[in-house]
């Protein structure tokens, strides 16, 4: 309701607007609609090919990253298996007795040394094979007491994994024999080794630095617009701590849960995220082997700046054209309307009665065209003025007129009256009748209001003709109404179905030299949407011949013509061509006939109801 009172203010404010002052606006707002969705479309098509500039370079660079992953997993299992499978080393940490000084140097220069060449990855920060042995001698720097670790975090952990590898990210280390912090992050390998007999008998580490397992993530961000981070199974975040983008940015705690939820929920790829105000976009991928999420987090605050200054700018653009063409409007406006004010002023006088004011307007634009049918227009006024007075008194003679035609009705339907009572008190009851129907079809014929009835009127009016009819000739006409009852409220033209009934007992029941009754039909059903009126009678019907000619009488398109002709298609045509008037082409008579047998008359009109129509047949 609120919106439709603003719009109807809106009107009410325009339509007070002059006609310059219409166009000018018009002009402005169809200028200033197109521009708008313009730059709309414009600026969102920019954001959004550079948005998708933006994902695409981000997840073909974290996928490469996670290419590089992947070359560093497999290198870090293949040293793990490296030294699981040595044979030697197994049986060696397997044997629990006590070794002698010069066993144990043979298998440091021999196998330590060696195991340790063979190990040697760049990559790789250490190899350390713990095992559980508590009076092993440790050889260093890979063989040591598994007691060393048992108060790891991700000690029971690997026991839980049964033999498969453990994968654990750390933020800080310790040296097993320094106990000195190292702050460099590492990535670790953990497996637990089974002896022979499948017992447990220790554990494997095989650790890279995280800028190494990493290298994209610990790389300088060369706009310092990003940075990649690394979420591992227990939702904890590893960023690079050189990298300051994200604390710069306010990422906290609780923005990354809601990074979390909707890694989680979306299960995208990449989506854009909403910090402070600031739009951001996220390019998240899987490390499986890992079972951990690399995202890397895009500031788009500077293409959002970018975007804003090209839609602004173009504002601006338009709002001076905008201007300059609103001034060239109106300039244009003033001079093309002023045949049309000084046009307007004219009016004005003749509105006040000069009917002799002069229109000293020329040219042969529309304005011109204007004055010259209003200067018409005012001879013509001045000529109806000089016949208005002979009309007046012409009027009042209409009028005299009408009311004694008037009285003439109301005299002549009170002598019926009369003429019927005088019959009754004789006791001449078929004259009695046919003056009672006689009364119904003259009133039926004189009030007119409508050119639409309904079906059983028309019936109605039918019944009192054939009434009528049988006086004349002696009863020998029967008739049948077979319409049902859902058809008698069906609109038809008034005086449509006596004609036709009328035509069938002048030229089909009185020709014929049988004694047998005359009989009329009267049917009505429906197909789809059209409805089909039939009267049939008995009588003389026609060959192949007339009913030829009867038809194209009917459907003759020079109705002067027909009227000079003679003959029983006057009627029908009549009929037919108002139903054409008033429904189309596709309704109308039709007339089929069979010598010596019959002749019906089909009516074709639309389904179309009255409702509340008063049935009566």
């Amino acid at each position: 309701m609120r919106l439709k009172r603003i719009i109807r203010r809106i009107y009410r404010w325009f339509s007070r607007l002059s006609l310059q002052n219409k166009l000018v606006f018009l002009y402005t707002t169809l200028f200033m609609i197109p521009v708008l969705l313009l730059v709309f479309v414009l600026s969102h098509e920019f954001y959004e090919n550079v948005i998708s500039d933006t994902i695409r370079d981000n997840e073909y660079s974290i996928e490469m990253e996670k290419i590089q992953v992947q070359k560093n997993i497999e290198a870090m299992r293949e040293s793990a298996q490296t030294l699981i499978s040595d044979k030697n080393m197994i049986q060696f940490v397997s044997d629990r007795r006590d070794k002698d000084v010069d066993e144990l140097i043979e298998f440091q220069n021999n196998h330590i040394d060696t195991k340790e060449q063979q190990l040697v990855n760049p990559l790789i920060d250490y190899t350390q094979f713990y095992i559980d042995d508590p009076d092993l001698i440790e050889m260093w720097p890979l063989l040591f007491r598994e007691s060393r670790i048992n108060e790891k975090p991700w000690y029971d952990k690997v026991l839980e994994h049964n033999g498969t590898e453990v994968w654990w990210l750390k933020k800080e280390d310790y040296g097993l024999l320094t106990n000195i912090p190292d702050e460099n992050p590492k990535i670790s390998l953990f497996r637990e080794v089974m002896d022979s007999h499948n017992n447990h008998l220790g554990i494997i580490e095989i650790s890279m630095l995280q800028r190494n397992f990493f290298p994209k993530m610990y790389s300088p961000i060369p706009d310092g617009q990003s940075e990649i981070f690394i979420i591992n199974q227990q939702d904890e975040v590893f960023t690079n701590p050189a990298n300051n983008f994200l604390r710069e940015h306010k990422f906290k705690r609780k923005q990354y849960d809601e990074l979390f939820q909707r890694l989680t929920k979306d299960k995208t790829d990449s989506f854009i995220y909403n910090n402070h105000n600031v739009p951001y976009l996220i390019v998240s991928t899987v490390i499986d082997e890992l079972n951990m999420k690399m995202v890397n987090v895009i500031s788009l605050e500077k293409i959002d700046t970018e975007t804003r200054k090209v839609r602004y700018l173009t504002f601006i653009i338009a709002i001076v054209l905008l201007i300059i063409l609103s001034t060239l409007t109106y300039v244009i406006t003033s001079l093309l309307l002023k045949k049309m004010y000084k046009l307007i002023e004219n009016m004005k006088q003749v509105e006040q009665g000069d009917f002799t004011v002069k229109i000293d307007i020329d040219g042969r634009d529309e304005f011109s065209t204007l004055a010259i049918h209003f200067r018409n227009m005012l001879r013509k006024i001045n000529q109806l003025i000089a016949d208005a007075v002979h009309k007046q008194a012409v009027s009042k003679d209409t009028e005299l007129r009408a009311l004694k035609t008037q009285i003439d009705s109301h005299f002549l339907y009170n002598t019926l009256e009369n003429i019927k009572m005088m019959a009754e008190i004789e006791g001449k009851y078929e004259i009695s009748d046919a003056l009672t129907s006689l009364g119904a079809m003259m009133r039926y014929n004189i009030k007119w209001k409508n050119e639409f009835v309904v079906i059983s009127e028309e019936i109605t009016q039918i019944k009192h003709y054939v009434a009528i009819m049988n006086l004349r000739l002696d009863r020998e006409l029967d008739l049948d109404i077979v319409i049902p009852d859902e058809l008698l409220s069906q609109e038809i033209l008034k005086l449509s179905l006596q004609p036709i009934v009328e035509n069938a007992i002048k030229h089909g029941i009185e020709p014929r030299e049988t004694n047998t009754k005359g009989k009329i039909i009267v049917n009505a059903y429906r197909e789809g949407q059209s409805v089909f009126v039939e009267i049939i009678d008995n009588g003389v019907g026609m060959d192949e011949n007339q009913l030829m000619q009867i038809n194209n009488k009917i459907v003759h398109d020079d109705n002067h013509e027909v009227q000079r002709q003679s003959g029983n298609g006057i009627g029908l045509k009549n009929v037919h061509n108002r139903i054409i008037l008033f429904y189309g082409k596709e309704f109308g008579l039709q007339v089929n006939s069979k010598k010596g047998e019959y002749t019906s008359v089909i009516i074709k009109l639309p389904y179309l109801l009255i409702r509340g129509a008063n049935e009566h047949v």
